[in-house]
């Protein structure tokens, strides 16, 4: 008989649970994915009113009723889903009628208005010296302002709702609370303006912010009727974070104060916006940000300066709970901070109690809290890549990087070593899981980053470990400098340099990281459709059990190759499509011809190169435009060429025209673009009256400037453009005004069908004539071009003047129309107007 084999030492280990049972089990999980398809219901179907809370409320009363049926978790998450879209109805949309935005208009007018400031005041400082911009950037401070009244034509009034109140200066000596009356002009929140550009009144809705209220030239315009930061709980932690701006700012210096502040106090305002730039582009800005990271680290150092000082761990809990929710409301309440601070506050309850942890219905209710403080951050990018890291993070790679069981043959290869090689060993594990992770997090948030910033920074998976590791010891070093500084600056003198050595250490590889050629790049944002079957594919391969994950990832490798051939079809089209962008004083207009060519004709404003980032790029990218084939420049005027620097680094460009004149204006914005254009290797070329370009079947025949001359300041030797395709003409007039007027009324021109007003509607350059009688007749070149629609890129003003000078009618200004879309097809030109929303057959003049 041959003897049974002995047993073994130890059982076979049991196959790891799927993590989609800890889901399954987790009581709020299908209580917080109905609250989700209830908000989404609610922000994108067009739901009755009153659906989401008949719905909630009939079942919370059938969950109160069959409580102990099988049933009744299913009527919690109906209750859930209704209850969460009638909560996100009343936030965007329920207003008292006596509101503040019922006395605005979406024309800026003065007004006198108490309340008391929410928020606050968050203090910007001035822009730096830019040779690219014509009105620098004041100084500004920004809050909330609760409305109490307003000073109407019949007396003051009783007014509610929220206005967001911009002072040009500090308000010193005024915090959250405080009771003030403000001077100042009233109007609606800007409706975007362009295709692309994001909706300031729509943002602003999400935070049930519904008038603006701006004070110009000082701070002068706004008085303190009462006191009342004392009594207020937001008060004293504008107080304090006050207090702890200015203690960096007197601890560390200038460079680094501004990055101490954001990450310790989520002043990012103190920082420059070049600064913020280069951590956004190089994919590690959420270092700064304050977010989980931030939470979990000091959560962390609390709980090692209790357990240095012998706290029980029961009493250190509530200690750890308490700091998590005072550092959350001391940084703003983020929905990344909330989240950390819940799932925080969940574990210490569990050392209180006593009782297991399911980080499933952790991460569950924390979501559902920040869906209950405000049911518009879950569509913010910072509350859904907090939550998206986490799950990825918790259920995906700690479970992918997780060291297997050594062998035996391993076990006694590693006792066989020396502790120097256990150590190196440990550090290198360490330093490939950091890696790792890094890798994982930034292919997991790579679509949602692209979709919502237009940015992929590859860099970051390389520079997001070092950055973690040097914000985590500045962290700790700033909050313990804070912390001493009462005693004196000799007591913070440590804690400081180790912040700022370790905050200028940051500084200096996002620096070099930022000029690394490829280390980011800009691109247009994904279909919708495709982004949310990428993450359907992402939460598959943390979901599902084995051996399903890796099938799952094969699927979705095939859906990104196959989103990227998808969502990029070819551009041609049967139609040129001309759009004039609202840009304010400024100019840019895109032609999009047929054969899938993008030219622009000017791009800048007197606001700066911020137009490229608010206006021009989110309209390219918004039309799937990843290249420029060429940039004509109208003349030498900051306010048409200065958004160039910043397209360079968000396009390609072939090409750049420029007039004869450009090069010889010997300005430090006309140097700094001709410098811009060398270094990214963008070939230059002159036009002059009598060249013709062709893009395909567009052509674009120049009109002016002559190789030399005329005499005058730039405006005279505007590059004026005559596009045509087929029967139909557009045309491009820039600044041109006298002698370059006359010099280009000598040549005749059959009627165009649309033509740019020149120098933004100026009377100067659209006066209307007089006949012998007094009578208005049609301006010069009005008289000359006949257009049958007239654009005009402008500021919000008066239009009369050019309704003399063209026709009544016949004139669309941008801050009216938005961005003007004129579309010629073979069947005639249609011109679209994007804010007001009409539409109209053009018709030429005779």
């Amino acid at each position: 008989m041959t003897p049974a084999p002995p047993p073994d030492d130890d059982p076979p280990a049991k196959p790891p649970e799927p993590v989609w049972r800890a889901f399954a089990r987790a009581p709020l999980v299908p209580v917080a994915v109905a609250a989700t398809l209830g908000l989404l219901a609610d922000r994108y179907a067009d739901v009755p009113p009153t659906a989401g809370l008949a719905v909630g409320l009939g079942g919370l009363l059938a969950w109160v009723v069959g409580r102990d049926r099988p049933s009744a978790p299913a009527w919690l998450a109906v209750a859930a889903g209704g209850l969460a879209a009638a909560h996100h109805h009343a936030h965007r949309h329920r207003f008292d009628p006596d509101d503040i935005a019922a006395f605005a208009t979406d024309t800026p007018t003065p007004a006198r208005v108490r309340g008391t400031l929410a928020d606050e005041p968050v203090y910007s400082r001035p822009g730096k010296p830019d040779p690219l911009v014509t009105e620098p950037r004041p100084e500004t401070s920004s809050t909330v302002l609760a409305v109490r009244a307003v000073e109407a034509r019949g007396g003051r009034v009783s007014a509610s709702g929220r206005a967001r109140l911009t002072v040009e200066g500090r308000l010193d000596g005024l915090h959250a609370g405080d009771v003030v009356e403000v001077a100042g002009r009233l109007s609606l929140p800007p409706r975007a303006a362009n295709p692309g550009e994001r909706d300031a009144r729509a943002a602003l809705r999400d935070q049930r912010v519904t008038a603006v209220l701006r004070v110009e030239g000082s701070a002068a315009g706004v008085v303190r009727l009462d006191e009342g930061w004392r009594a207020s709980l937001f008060g004293w932690v504008g107080v304090v974070r006050g207090w702890g701006t200015r203690t960096l700012r007197d601890a560390l210096p200038a460079d680094e104060s501004g990055l101490a502040a954001a990450l310790l106090l989520g002043d990012t305002a103190a920082l420059d916006r070049d600064e913020w730039d280069a951590f956004v582009r190089t994919g590690v800005v959420h270092v700064l940000a304050i977010s989980g990271q931030h939470l979990v680290i000091l959560a962390a150092f609390a709980w090692l300066v209790l357990k240095v000082f012998g706290v029980r761990r029961r009493h250190g809990a509530w200690a750890v709970a308490g700091v998590m929710i005072g550092y959350t409301l001391l940084t703003g309440a983020r929905p990344s901070a909330v989240r950390a601070t819940v799932m925080v506050c969940v574990v210490c309850l569990a050392v209180v109690l006593r009782r297991p942890v399911t980080p499933a219905n952790a991460f569950a209710l924390a979501w559902l809290v920040v869906v209950a403080l405000n049911p518009a951050d879950p569509f913010t990018a910072g509350c859904q890549l907090s939550f998206l890291s986490v799950f990825v993070l918790v259920w995906g790679a700690a479970r992918w990087l997780a060291p297997r069981p050594l062998t035996p043959v391993e076990q006694l290869i590693e006792e066989s070593r020396t502790p120097t090689e256990k150590l190196v060993r440990a550090v290198g594990r360490v330093v490939a899981v950091a890696f790792a992770v890094s890798l994982i997090l930034g292919v997991a948030n790579a679509p949602l980053v692209l979709a919502w910033q237009n940015l992929a920074s590859p860099v970051g998976l390389v520079l997001g470990p070092p950055l973690v590791l040097l914000t985590s010891v500045a962290l700790v070093a700033g909050f313990l400098l804070l912390i001493v500084s009462p005693l004196g600056a000799w007591a913070g003198w440590p804690f400081a340099r180790v912040t700022e050595w370790s905050l200028a250490g940051c500084e200096a590889l996002v620096r070099a990281a930022d000029h690394v050629p490829g280390a980011w790049v800009y691109a247009p944002a994904p279909a919708g459709w495709w982004v949310v079957g990428f993450y359907l594919g992402v939460a598959a391969v943390v979901l599902v059990p084995a051996p399903w994950p890796r099938r799952a990832a094969v699927a979705l490798a095939v859906w990104v190759f196959a989103g990227l051939a998808v969502t990029s079809p070819p551009r041609a089209a049967d139609e040129l499509r001309v759009t004039f962008l609202a840009v304010g004083h400024g100019g840019c207009v895109v032609l999009e011809t047929p054969d899938g060519r993008a030219l622009l004709y000017d791009a800048g404003t007197t606001a700066g190169p911020d137009a490229v980032r608010r206006v021009i790029a989110p309209y390219l990218w918004h039309r799937g435009i990843s290249r420029i084939d060429e940039l004509f420049v109208s003349h030498a005027d900051l306010d048409h060429f200065n958004g160039l620097p910043e397209l360079l680094k968000r396009f390609p460009v072939g090409r750049v025209t420029l007039t004869p004149s450009f090069p010889d204006k010997s300005t430090p914005g006309v140097e700094a673009v001709l410098g811009a254009l060398d270094r990214h290797g963008v070939e230059r070329r002159t036009a002059a009256v009598g060249d013709r370009f062709r893009a395909g079947d567009v052509t674009l025949d120049v009109l002016h400037p002559p190789a030399e001359g005329p005499p005058g300041n730039e405006n005279a030797r505007s590059l004026v453009l005559l596009v045509r395709y087929g029967d139909a003409t557009v045309l491009l007039t820039g600044d041109l005004e006298e002698p370059g007027q006359a010099m280009v009324r000598e040549r005749p021109l059959p009627p165009v069908d649309v033509m740019l007003a020149p120098h933004h509607g100026g009377k100067s350059a659209n006066a209307p004539r007089r006949g012998p009688a007094g009578d208005p007749l049609p301006g010069l070149m009005a008289a000359w071009a006949r257009p049958g629609l007239v654009v005009s890129s402008q500021r919000p003003g008066p239009t009369d003047h050019l309704a003399a000078a063209y026709a009544p009618g016949a004139v669309w200004d941008t801050p009216t129309a938005g961005a003007v879309t004129i579309r010629c097809h073979k069947t005639g030109v249609v011109a679209e107007a994007f804010r007001s929303g009409e539409v109209r057959v053009v018709r030429r003049g005779r």
